[in-house]
């Protein structure tokens, strides 16, 4: 079983690490081993970590990349980053023989992530996808414009989506509905709703569910009434400036 080495113990480690462990040997590098510990793989500190010949990912923060180079000593045989904004210029501080930017969302945890990437080399191409559709689905993009871009619908929408499902949840408990009862037919409908998706553009599926006059056509109305799209193109663009 290969071994990999996460750099990092926050949400996205931990959602990587458990997406690879049936697969992959997981040892997660961490600054505080105290801090780390609730996690259940092998944990070893910063403190002298070769990267002699390993298989890295980098899931910290983006602003303790060059703390983190500073403390690392040999070449690994390849970096995956999950760094925001962080280009492979600047990934070169950590030296590696080839370098891939992804941006996953924390449904790795169930093999269930979307993952955009870019890969500077092909050098170990295929056990590095090898290693990213494990724990879901990956795009490649082509230049670091696209990344940027991708990187929002990936990682930020998820946030974005569950702001909308708390709140249709909680407007089911505003009208009558118990709580269990309205978040389970919420996210019921999420699922109902990726179905379709999967099949039907989501304009041609507004059409099919609005009849004349009807109350989805009325929902439909006080949304565009509250600009909603506008909205969610400011949110996008939020997360993109930064």
């Amino acid at each position: 079983m290969s071994e990999i080495y996460i750099l990092g113990n926050g949400a996205m480690a931990k959602a990587i690490a458990k997406g690879l462990e049936d697969k992959y040997k997981i040892i997660i590098v961490a600054r505080d081993i105290k801090k780390a510990s609730c996690l259940n793989f092998k944990i070893i500190s910063y403190d002298n970590f070769n990267l002699e010949d390993k298989n890295i990912i980098l899931a910290f923060k983006p602003y303790a990349l060059n703390e983190v180079a500073n403390k690392l000593k040999g070449k690994a045989r390849f970096v995956i980053s999950v760094l925001a904004n962080t280009t492979f210029e600047q990934l070169h501080c950590i030296k590696a023989q080839n370098y891939v930017k992804i941006m996953p969302n924390i449904a790795a945890e169930f093999k269930a992530s979307t993952t955009p990437y870019l890969m500077e080399k092909s050098i170990f191409k295929d056990e590095i996808l090898s290693i990213i559709n494990t724990f879901g689905k990956s795009f490649l993009l082509q230049n670091e414009k696209e990344f940027d871009i991708a990187m929002v619908l990936s990682g930020c929408v998820p946030a974005f989506l569950a702001i909308v499902a708390e709140s249709l949840a909680n407007a089911g408990v505003r009208n009558g509905l118990k709580n269990d009862l309205s978040y389970s037919l919420t996210k019921s409908t999420f699922e109902s709703f990726s179905a379709i998706f999967t099949h039907i553009h989501p304009a041609i599926m507004k059409e099919k569910i609005c009849s004349p006059a009807g109350v989805t056509i009325k929902g439909i109305e006080a949304l565009e009434k509250r600009a909603l799209r506008g909205v969610f193109f400011e949110a996008f663009e939020a997360s993109m400036r930064k």
